[in-house]
């Protein structure tokens, strides 16, 4: 039995913590601020296929009391010299050979006000580290074997090696990226929200790179969509290739979709927002006519899973919301709403 934790995006864990707990061998602990405590007892691959989270750890400690002054810092330091890495390791050594004194890098976050920085967290946990240890301290998570990480909520801080060899939620495939590019996690839950089930036509109208459409297309489904924009466009093309999946993509106006009505099972799309990604004519609009489009070509019993920051805009009126929920995205709040007929 290894006992872990997920991270996910705020407003996404009761989807993470659902799919985790799909798995037979899992056991949900504690579903908590972007965080999921489960202990799992099945083979490390299965676990490491999770889409919806954004990464996942080994629990090492769950501390308590942290406070936001400076002393803390000298607190973290003494904590991190009871720490027991060995096991840890042994079972993140699962996943790839670790070298016989491997490096290791420290990741930190917080909620809450605090008198010192992450660096600075980062430093103390890391010569803690290093003297009980032997390891060698990079400060690049993408140059260490491993990487520890600092989950600090208020005064809780749990504290994780992490279990496969980058965050989950950095997929391979991503290698081309276009002004507000979604996390091929977020992607994910989309589909998850949606009931995508293997076999069934997605469609994204407006699909940038390509990420829900790679992610509906290696869950099983088969995906289609496009873009107004060649940039957008070659950039899915290039991270379709990437993933190995065969999706049919376009060059097209998403407000005069070149398919037969109720062609599609589900819609699932991130729509532009306007600032990272510009609209070129009045936003309102635009979705209102491609609003229009997405209506006509999704079939009697599909679904309707957009991401925006202009809820307001959004007018579906021969569907019913079903779902509608904020999540925290490039700094902002946005907005997932999920339609059916």
């Amino acid at each position: 039995m290894i006992n872990l934790f997920a991270v996910t995006t705020r407003g996404l864990e009761d989807v993470s913590a659902e799919e985790m707990a799909s798995l037979p061998a899992v056991r949900i602990d504690e579903v908590g601020y972007r965080r999921i405590a489960a202990a799992y007892a099945g083979p490390i691959k299965s676990v490491l296929a999770l889409r919806t989270v954004d990464d996942l750890f080994i629990r090492l400690a769950e501390w308590h009391g942290i406070g936001h002054h400076r002393a803390a810092l000298a607190t973290l330091h003494q904590l991190s010299l009871d720490l027991d890495l060995w096991q840890a390791a042994g079972v993140r050594g699962q996943v790839s050979r670790l070298s016989a004194s491997p490096t290791f890098s420290v990741s930190a976050n917080f909620v809450g006000r605090r008198n010192y920085t992450v660096d600075e967290i980062k430093q103390a946990v890391a010569g803690a580290i290093q003297a009980i240890s032997g390891w060698a301290y990079q400060t690049g998570d993408q140059e260490s074997e491993i990487n520890i990480r600092l989950f600090m909520e208020h005064e809780q801080v749990y504290v994780g090696m992490r279990l496969g060899e980058r965050p989950l939620y950095k997929r391979a495939y991503k290698q081309a990226h276009v002004p507000g590019s979604l996390k091929p996690s977020v992607a994910a839950a989309l589909l998850r929200l949606g009931g995508v089930r293997a076999g069934e036509t997605v469609l994204d109208p407006c699909c940038g790179a390509g990420t829900i459409l790679i992610e509906a297309a290696q869950a099983g489904a088969v995906a289609q969509g496009g873009d107004s924009a060649a940039a957008a466009l070659e950039a899915a093309q290039t991270n379709t290739r990437a993933a190995e999946v065969e999706i049919d993509l376009r060059l097209w106006d998403a407000r005069r979709l070149p398919l037969d009505a109720g062609a599609v099972d589900h819609v699932v799309s991130n729509l532009p927002w306007g600032r990272q990604i510009k609209i070129e004519i009045e936003p309102a609009r635009f979705y209102q006519e491609v609003c229009q489009e997405m209506q006509r070509v999704v079939s009697s019993r599909g679904s309707v899973v957009l991401l925006t920051t202009l809820p307001r805009l959004i007018d579906l009126p021969a569907m019913r919301l079903t779902s509608e929920r904020t999540i925290s995205l490039f700094g902002q709040q946005a907005t997932i709403l999920v339609f059916a007929r």
